[in-house]
């Protein structure tokens, strides 16, 4: 037995049986490559508002970091922020929550696997919506979980088939996940839909888990929260996207005390606490006017930039948009060049050094699709598209 095949023995079966997180992977190459002296990349592959956090926000951060705030916090989260979230919670999304039922945590997607760890077992299942996004599966796979995928598709606009997923629902189903907006597909899903999934669950004995982290970035309709009118879900948010915080890595959830209390738990023995003045900056986030005029510039920003590349996608040769995006910074788009979008992806980053998503990381729906972010910026965008199609030509 060689060196290596013994060290793979190190590895539990589980995190053998892992996939990487293809999101993360194109934006490590693209770093590597630039590392490297690939300087001219555009990107439309990575999750990240294309804006500096704001200058209110880092300024409370140092204050914070200067007068002291650099000891353990509640693992919960510093209180006064626990607050503002719950003041924020009831204002915008008309979910009551104590303070005390609100946890802060080390990014969204660490709140998603804190609910997983704490609820799922062997033998469980989780749904998810396909296509969904790539770290869901991977977080029940952690907790021992079975995932059961319901299809969608771009005619229906990526919106949920609710008898489809009654189909689906079968014993052992412990989650419904439910992202909307969507990411990777934008769409936003109707409140008569959501509130459906809710009852389901609920019929089920079963929770809705609730991700609603691009809850700003919405261009159609209004915003709706299950928690607003039931017990048995579980509300995921975040910082990143809604303040172009990603890097800070700060995420809240709230839901059922028991589930609120697993979730500690395995907490108080993880990471402890969000690092300490961090979370004075997201606490000026809430509280500052200052907030409001730079979210709504933002969204104004982001819709130009949709309009714009939707209206690219029209005009392309090889590429189709089922259905414009309702919400989030994507498009998912079809493309009728023959290849697998794995290998699409990794020769358009290499070849025309433009950065996309593979669709297929999505699921099996996400085939023949690619997702495009329009975070990038207005000349990003229309240089990406020059380049790809030159390259959809040349290899046709």
């Amino acid at each position: 037995m060689t060196v290596a095949e013994m060290r793979r023995t190190y590895l539990s079966k589980a995190t053998e049986a892992l996939q990487p997180s293809v999101t993360e992977e194109v934006d490590n190459e693209v770093k590597r490559m630039r590392q490297n002296g690939i300087d001219d990349i555009v990107s439309l592959g990575v999750g990240e508002p294309g804006f500096d956090t704001p200058d209110h926000i880092k300024q409370a951060t140092i204050r914070a970091l200067m007068r002291g705030e650099t000891s353990y916090q509640p693992t919960k989260g510093a209180f006064a922020l626990r607050e503002a979230i719950s003041a924020k919670l009831d204002a915008e999304n008309d979910v009551k929550a104590d303070p005390e039922d609100i946890i802060v945590t080390a990014g969204g997607k660490f709140a998603i696997y804190l609910a997983f760890q704490a609820t799922l077992e062997k033998g469980d299942k989780v749904l998810l919506l396909d296509p969904a996004w790539v770290s869901y599966e991977s977080a029940a796979q952690m907790a021992g979980a079975d995932v059961i995928r319901v299809p969608s598709v771009p005619q229906n606009g990526f919106k949920p088939d609710l008898e489809n997923i009654k189909g689906a629902i079968e014993p052992g189903v412990k989650i419904i996940v439910v992202n909307s907006p969507c990411n990777p597909t934008g769409a936003v899903f109707p409140r008569d839909t959501i509130r459906q999934l809710a009852e389901l669950a609920g019929d089920n004995q079963a929770l809705l888990l609730s991700d609603e982290v691009y809850e700003y970035q919405l261009y159609e309709g209004q915003h709706y929260s299950a928690a607003s009118d039931f017990d048995n879900v579980i509300t995921v948010n975040a910082f990143s996207k809604s303040y172009a915080m990603t890097g800070w890595r700060l995420g809240y959830a709230t839901g059922p005390k028991d589930v609120l209390e697993g979730m500690l738990k395995i907490y108080q023995h993880s990471t402890s606490c969000v690092t300490a003045f961090a979370q004075y900056g997201a606490l000026d986030a809430l509280t500052n006017e200052a907030s409001k005029k730079v979210v709504e510039m933002m969204q104004d920003t982001y819709r130009v930039r949709r309009d714009l590349m939707t209206d690219l996608i029209k005009k392309s040769e090889f590429l189709k948009l089922g259905c414009v995006p309702e919400g989030a910074f994507y498009c998912f788009v079809a493309y009728n060049v023959n290849l697998p979008s794995f290998d699409l992806a990794k020769r358009l980053l290499q070849k025309a050094h433009v950065a996309t998503v593979p669709g297929v990381a999505f699921g099996k729906c996400g085939e023949d699709h690619l997702r495009l972010s329009y975070a990038a910026s207005e000349e990003d965008i229309r240089e990406a598209f020059r380049r790809m199609e030159h390259y959809f030509r040349k290899i046709k």
